[in-house]
């Protein structure tokens, strides 16, 4: 097995190299070293051609940009006898795309958020109760959201689609905010800022483009009917509230229980998440919003040894 150290040190020499290449035709003696560097081991040329790849990646321009800026102009740096800002630049390149990397898996219990800045700059805000696996390739970012919900905050770079795929969607950043619900019966895709490009599973030849201020659910039925909101008044569970808008009983259930590590919410009837409210509801307050929709709706609430039951009236 390959050490680990030399596997970093010849990571950052490619990426040194690349540097070079990308900039300006290599003189004659910077040439034979290259070459001499490359002879050494058969496994260094694929690596040079993968940050060679990856350095016309618009995130990588950025880095490098912002590197050469702040670098100290005309300092020079041991190895390659290289100027410090090309050094920089290999570290920011480091930083925003060293391949290949590993899938980042993310996980949280009940009542607990997790706010991830992944490697390409781009925020994800994972809501309690949900899981979510985040690759970053050379041409491609993919999100697998396996449970539960997510916010995303999507960096901008065209070269490599942000994409989060859902048991019944798969959604495409067209430079954007937005967030994807997974829920008990579809999927529901909410647009905060630019706009997606949604995809149904069982229609993927016929995709939708859905704005700031829109949301759709996708079902096993397809893409169902757009509700528009305010993106400037509408307030959301990373504020601590649920919104909803002739949304279903079951599905504000579900957005309590992530939202609270306290004995769970259960309904006393499957015919009850169908029930239909609209309304604000505060989300770490899941009793209180349990009363005030048992006293609205004619329900009532009952203990149970496995939680909270929400169920028919006497």
């Amino acid at each position: 097995m390959r050490d680990t150290h030399l596997d970093r040190t010849d990571d950052h020499l490619a990426a040194l190299w690349a540097d070079r290449l990308a900039a300006a035709p290599l003189p004659r003696h910077d040439a034979r070293e290259l070459e001499e560097w490359l002879a050494a081991d058969p496994r260094r040329e694929a690596l040079l051609a993968a940050h060679r790849d990856l350095i016309a990646s618009a995130s990588l321009r950025r880095a490098l940009i912002g590197a050469r800026a702040a670098a100290r102009p005309g300092a020079k740096s041991r190895g390659l006898g290289m100027p410090s800002w090309a050094l920089a630049a290999a570290a920011a390149a480091a930083a925003v795309l060293a391949w290949p990397r590993p899938a980042l898996e993310l996980k949280t219990p009940q009542g607990r958020q997790q706010v991830q800045v992944l490697a390409d700059g781009s925020r994800l805000t994972l809501n309690g109760d949900s899981q979510a696996r985040v690759a970053l390739a050379r041409r491609k970012r993919d999100v697998r959201l396996d449970r539960g919900e997510a916010f995303f905050k999507v960096a901008h770079d065209p070269s490599r689609p942000f994409t989060v795929h859902a048991r019944d969607a798969s959604v495409t950043a067209l430079g954007t905010a937005f967030n994807v619900n997974r829920l008990a019966d579809a999927t529901e895709v909410t647009v905060r800022e630019g706009k997606v490009r949604v995809v149904a599973a069982m229609a993927p030849d016929r995709p939708v483009v859905v704005v700031a201020g829109e949301s759709v659910r996708v079902s096993a039925r397809g893409i169902e009917g757009r509700i528009r909101f305010n993106p400037a008044a509408a307030d959301d569970w990373r504020s601590g509230w649920i919104e909803l808008n002739n949304g279903r009983l079951g599905d504000l259930v579900t957005e309590l229980n992530r939202a609270n590590a306290t004995r769970p919410l259960k309904l006393g009837g499957t015919a009850l998440a169908d029930l239909r409210l609209t309304g604000r509801f505060r989300a770490t307050a899941p009793r209180e919003t349990a009363e005030l929709v048992a006293a609205t709706h004619g329900l009532a609430l009952r203990e149970a040894p496995d939680g909270i039951v929400l169920g028919p009236g006497l």
